[in-house]
């Protein structure tokens, strides 16, 4: 069951959607924009660093949003599981 501020909370702010945002968008995009000017005016292993950590950046992302939405499945089968503790029977089973 999700808790209150949780991240599967879907009730969320505007505040907390902007925030999101942010990470989601924002930080990934000053990293390469930082990338670009590195290897226009300083060289081009620094662009390779930023544009690494930008990569990075979005890969933690994803691998977090999959885990966020997994978590409706685990609550399901944890519900199943204290149904059949209660019940002696799978909730599907007839």
């Amino acid at each position: 069951m999700p808790q209150p501020h949780s991240p599967t909370d879907r009730a969320g702010s505007r505040r907390d959607a902007g925030s999101a945002r942010i990470a989601r968008v924002g930080i990934p995009g000053v990293l390469l924009a930082l990338g670009v000017i590195a290897a226009v005016v300083v060289s081009t292993e620094l662009a390779v660093v930023f544009v690494g950590a930008a990569v990075v950046a979005v890969v933690a992302d994803l691998w977090i949003r999959l885990g966020i939405s997994s978590q409706g499945d685990r609550d399901r089968e944890q519900g199943a599981r204290d149904a059949f503790r209660r019940r002696g029977r799978w909730p599907d089973e007839r």
